[in-house]
Parts: C-alpha cells; structure tokens; sequence
C-alpha cells in the first residue's frame, strides 16, 4: 500500500464549494462548505473506525481534514480518498498528475493511480487498516499511533512526524487542528476500552517524551557506521519520543565498521528535562527507499567533514547543465533536499558569499553558497556544470626591492591577487608606511586578460606577504 506525502496533495486542492456532503456516493462528493460541516459529516464514521482499530478518532479527524483539505481536494471529491492513498480499491482507482522526487533529488511529474472509495467510511478504515499493519518492510512503522502504545493524542499526533509524513511540522499541524477544533473532547471520550478512558489517558500524560524536530533529504546520501557503532544500538523511532519504540541488534542486519548506509532523514532531538539536543540520523541498508529502516545517535556514524569559508565570488551555471541545486551541501551532516533544477539557473551568473569544501571517503568537492531570487541554495562547482569566476594570472618569480609610489594610497593590500581566490581580504596600509617606503619583492603576478601587473611584498620588520597592483610602487 502506498500513499502521498502531505506536500503533494496540495497540488490536488481546490477551492472550496457549496453543498451537501454524501457518505455513500459512489462517484465522489461535493466539497464541504465549513470546518464545522466536514466534522460533522465524518463523525460518525471516523468514531466508528477509529474505535475499532483502537485509535484516536480526534487524530483521524484532523488527518482527514489536513490531508483532504477539509475535503475539498479534487482526489477527495471525485474519489472520496481522504488520505492521498495510491493504488486500487476493489480495481477502482483514478488517475491524477503528482510531483516526486528521483533518486538524485530531481523533481519531476508523473501520472499516479489513487485509489476510489465508495464512501467515506471505506477510506477511513483503509487508513486505520495501514496504521495497524504497518508496511511490509515494517509492521510496526506506525506502532506509536496505538491507543495501547500513546498515552494522549498529542503522542499519536506526533508518532506520524517521520513515519506517515515527512514534514517536521506533521504532528504539531494535527494538535493544532485538534485543539482549534476541540476535537478530542468531542470524538475521544467515547471509547470501546476502559482501559483506554479518559482518566487512563490523563493519567498517562503525565509521561515525559522527548521531542523532535525532522529534516528530510533528497536522493541518495551516505555515511558509514563508526568505529565505536555497536556502543550504540538502532530503534525503530527516535529513542525516547514516543511509547512503543524498539530496538534492534546490529547482528540482525550483519553490520559492521565502515559498512556504507543510506541516509534519508535527520532529527535534533530536545530532552524535556536537561534541554539537550542530540542528532540523529534514519538509516537503511539498501539504495532502494523500500528497505527497512531504522533510527540511530549521530555518533554510530563516520558522516562526511565540511569546511566553510566566507568569501566573495561570481558563480555561472553553464548551459546543458544537469543536477540540483539545494538547502544544504548535498550529503553534509545537515542533509540536503532539492529546491530546484539547475537546468532553470543555466547560462546566468550568480553571488556567492560562501565556499564549502566537503571531503567524503577521502574525496573533496567544492560548493557554493547562492543567492536566488532573494533566496540562498548550495552547488556544486564542477567544470560541467558551475564555476566560480576569476581573473586569469600567470605567476613567475621575482626579487629586489621597490618604494611605495606617490600614489600608493589609492590602492588596497591583499592575501591574493584581487578576485583570483574566494577568501579574499583586504588590508590598511601598516602604520608609519609613506611615499618612498622601501619594500621586498618576491612574487609577481601578471593578469593577461587585463595587462595588470602585481606584486607579492613585505614590509620590513613584518612576515606578511601582501598583494598589490604594481602602481601602488615606484
């Protein structure tokens, strides 16, 4: 069973109509004119549902809500499908255009079959049904969606964030509805277990979860398990941000050091009590985003090391370029996810304000750091696709001495020819220093495209070389 991220359902919405609400019809329905009509049309079915599957109506509800667009996307009212879920019903589908991301991070757009319900209630016991089997690569991947596992439905809410949905907001956007709409004292205090009673759930409340915020990633990133990895162990959820998460032994999967995983997502976890925050990482063991995947503490991981460096450049996106352009250096501890095609930046130049240089497995590659359309992104520099613009300069040794010109003052010290490098400062001239100040001279540069000449000087008394256009010197 598949389904849509929450992101590509708002590509289906439309605006909201007039009319009834029919639970039964077959062909779809007509959207819902308020909040307050879509409740009540689905509060039956959605108590009914939900309390057999033992879940919380209140957290169905606002998934419905949010996911359908109060039931006015087009999937919902054609298809009566409430939660973005693709495939077949009894072979009844409907087929609509949806954006995905490839395995390199590029968004591109294809036709996807959804499935078609015959009424509502069908819908949502097709979703209770996911929460409660989970997926074929993990039963258990929506456990924490339990009424036996949650302790309120703020825990149920926030067991979705990283499993059902990528956004990190997930559970707090549910809770939100939830609350606005006192969903939970007007559907969760009906129950089909004692155990489950409202004085069961307040009790529980008083149980102390660590939160996490989430961060996915685009295409495919790496890391390898550390030298230290087994003093770490993998979960089936961030550890201690939910009731019900598992743990799984290395030996289960046949781990060992420097064994290259897959990254998709990362979490900063925030301990109720100290306020720590940790890092941590959800990992597979195959390229496929179909395997088995599992939680574990940034220390279990070798990631790959970036250096930064403030700077000043002019950047060009060649033309026929291919790849992303995204929010992060692609596969940095941060994790990247795709913002656009650089295919739409190409043959146009751009700032840069800063360099990145990442080594991963012993190899280094350089980005930039862009701005676009008041926005900043990150690029490879590659010789194909985008490159940093400098000053061409042929160097040669040199040697003696020379004075500062009469016109010295009008030029500027720098740690290299001006505009040949990404870091480059500017230096005041030293105190004291005067027209017919004896310097030495020990390199010489000379840009071609310009017929410039610079030298490389110290100042006596001073190991600082500078670089200075000649006609700063007598």
């Amino acid at each position: 069973m598949k389904r849509t991220k929450r992101w590509l359902l708002a590509a289906l919405i439309v605006g909201a109509g007039v009319g009834g609400f029919n639970l039964t019809q077959g062909a779809g329905h007509a959207a819902t004119s308020t909040p307050d009509a879509f409740i009540s049309s689905l509060k039956s079915p959605v108590k009914s549902v939900a309390n057999q599957y033992k879940l919380y109506p209140s957290v169905m509800m606002a998934q419905a809500a949010l996911e359908s667009g109060w039931g006015t996307s087009t999937l919902t009212t054609t298809a009566n499908n409430y939660f973005g879920i693709k495939g077949s019903y009894n072979g009844a589908s409907v087929t609509m255009q949806t954006s995905e991301y490839d395995s390199n991070g590029q968004l591109y757009y294809t036709n996807a079959a959804f499935k078609k319900y015959p009424n509502a209630k069908a819908s949502m016991t097709d979703n209770a049904t996911l929460l409660r089997n989970g997926t074929s690569y993990n039963p258990k991947i929506y456990s924490g969606t339990w009424r036996e596992n949650a302790s309120s439905y703020t825990s149920a809410a926030n067991a979705l964030t990283g499993t059902y949905a990528t956004a990190p907001t997930y559970g707090a956007s549910l809770i939100k509805l939830i609350k606005q709409y006192s969903l939970n004292t007007l559907l969760d205090g009906s129950t089909t277990s004692s155990s489950n009673s409202n004085s069961g759930a307040s009790e529980a409340d008083k149980v102390q979860y660590a939160t996490a915020t989430y961060n996915g990633a685009s295409g495919t990133q790496t890391a390898r398990l550390s030298g230290k990895y087994s003093s770490y162990r993998m979960y089936n959820h961030v550890k201690n941000t939910r009731a019900g998460v598992t743990k799984t032994a290395w030996s289960k999967v046949g781990a060992y050091k420097g064994q290259l995983v897959y990254l998709d997502m990362r979490a900063v976890k925030k301990d109720p009590t100290t306020k720590k925050k940790t890092t941590w990482y959800r990992i597979r063991y195959n390229k496929s985003t179909s395997a088995k995947k599992y939680w574990v503490y940034t220390s279990a991981l070798t990631l790959p090391t970036i250096k930064y460096t403030g700077g000043s450049a002019t950047v060009k996106i060649n033309n026929g370029v291919s790849g992303s352009y995204y929010d992060h250096v692609f596969n940095s501890p941060y994790l990247a996810k795709s913002k656009g095609s650089l295919s739409k930046l190409k043959g146009k130049s751009y700032k840069a304000d800063s360099q990145a240089v990442k080594t991963q497995d012993g190899v280094k590659t350089t980005w930039y750091r862009i701005k676009v359309d008041g926005k900043k992104y990150w690029i490879a520099s590659t010789e194909t696709a985008a490159s940093a613009q400098y000053d061409y300069v042929v160097y040669s040794s040199a040697s003696g001495t020379k004075k500062l010109s009469a016109k010295y003052s009008k030029y500027h010290l720098y740690n290299h020819v001006k505009k040949t490098h990404f870091n480059q400062k500017e230096f005041d001239w030293p105190k004291g220093v005067k027209k017919g100040t004896k310097v030495t001279v020990n390199y010489k540069g000379v840009k071609t495209a310009y017929k410039t000449t610079w030298y490389r000087i110290r100042f006596n008394g001073n190991k600082t070389n500078y670089w200075v256009d000649s006609r700063a010197l007598a």
